[in-house]
């Protein structure tokens, strides 16, 4: 097993290249200066590219590498939001509103007429459908209520 990179914990990739590290054409490089068989350098310059298409090769082969060890990490850190913030919703901001709080929010649903017959999608009845603590809540409280007779 190889030894492991001290700041990502991956796998060495880099591999000694082919080419060196100046080209020995670098002041003919960009110019417009043909070589033709008859100046003996066609050999050189094909193994030079040979080497460059082979040193492209490993790079590819260590960029795959590095792309799926990215993807299995992407895979797991997805996996590891998904229980944090499973595990976060069974403890909602709302759960921490004081009783008073919720009692004040209850009332404000009070301040329109509603029919306590009719349905309980509406007033008090809807909230008390949201949680336990909220059914236990609105009926802890004082209920304003003022009755209409028709």
């Amino acid at each position: 097993m190889s030894p492991e990179c001290p700041h990502c914990g991956l796998p060495p990739t880099k591999k000694p290249r082919r080419i060196p590290t100046h080209s020995p054409y670098e002041t003919h490089l960009g110019t417009n200066i043909a070589f033709t068989a008859r100046d003996g350098v066609r050999v050189d310059i094909v193994t030079l590219v040979a080497d460059a298409e082979a040193d492209i090769a490993d790079l590819n082969r260590s960029i795959e590498k590095l792309e799926t060890s990215l993807a299995a990490a992407k895979k797991e850190r997805d996996e590891t939001i998904a229980f944090r913030d499973a595990h976060l919703a069974l403890f909602p901001p709302i759960h921490q509103l004081p009783a008073e709080v919720l009692l004040e929010i209850f009332h404000l649903t009070f301040d329109k007429p509603y029919n306590v017959f009719a349905s309980s999608r509406s007033g008090p009845w809807l909230l008390g459908k949201v949680c336990h603590r909220w059914s236990h809540d609105k009926l802890l409280g004082p209920v304003r209520t003022t009755f209409t007779l028709t």
